[in-house]
């Protein structure tokens, strides 16, 4: 086996990128990002991170999962604010 390395990230974060991942990799096949990629070994990489995301949350099976993830959505937001292309749309402090 190839050697392991450990990533720490916030719950929220592993909420919206499972969510991200299960809906991209699993639901539409990696069709929605296929022009981003430049070999299959990408997508292989990717659905071992939603594997791993899978087995460390409860959050996906909660039948309040909507709520959930739009909670952790909201607070990444707040805590980091807009992505850079969406910088423009803020209106500057006076």
């Amino acid at each position: 086996m190839a050697d392991e390395i450990t990533l720490t990230i916030t719950r929220d974060e592993a909420i919206v990128l499972h969510e991200w991942l299960a809906r991209v990799v699993d639901d539409e096949n990696a069709e929605g990002i296929e022009e981003t990629l430049e070999d299959d070994a990408e997508v292989w990489a990717l659905d071992a991170v939603l594997i791993l995301l899978e087995k460390a949350l409860d959050e996906p099976l909660n039948e309040n999962f909507d709520k959930i993830l739009k909670g952790a959505r909201k607070r990444l937001k707040e805590a980091s604010g807009p992505w850079p292309w969406d910088a423009s749309d803020e209106t500057p402090a006076p």
